[in-house]
């Protein structure tokens, strides 16, 4: 009988601290990994629309054709060649959560066949970490990524 009254263990308030504060550190640490895979998703989407406008751009250049990528109210954007509108070379959606500026000064960017781009101006996007814009300059269309 002894022995046991010189055993001595956590009490139930005590375990319920430790467990609060786990909790406490885990909801936290899981807010940071949230937010930081937003973050890379949205970063990888604006590349992806990058590499596109890209992609068209050396395809004008290659085929000496004339290229176009229009984006939609849909939140989709498709990429055509010459004059092929009922068949586009591709065909994408804006991930969850980012929607285009329906008032942004470009809404179709065209590329001669030399790969000079016919008209300028910005695309923009909101998503939750703000906005972003990607700006195209005139003639050889050069991309500039701006993140507010």
């Amino acid at each position: 009988m002894n022995s046991l009254n010189n055993q001595r263990g956590f009490t139930f308030i005590e375990m319920l601290i430790v467990l609060f504060i786990l909790l406490i550190v885990c909801a936290i640490i899981s807010q940071l990994t949230l937010r930081t895979f937003e973050k890379i998703a949205i970063d990888q989407f604006i590349a992806q629309v990058s590499l596109d406008i890209q992609q068209m751009q050396t395809l004008a250049m290659k085929e000496h054709i004339y290229t176009v990528i229009e984006f939609y109210d849909d939140n989709s954007y498709k990429g055509f060649l010459q004059n092929e509108y009922l068949n586009p070379t591709f065909e994408k959606w804006l991930p969850e959560g980012i929607t285009f500026f329906e008032n942004s000064t470009i809404r179709r960017i065209s590329f001669n066949k030399y790969g000079d781009i016919a008209h300028f101006g910005k695309l923009v996007f909101f998503s939750p970490n703000g906005r972003h814009e990607i700006i195209l300059n005139i003639e050889k269309g050069r991309l500039r990524i701006i993140e507010q």
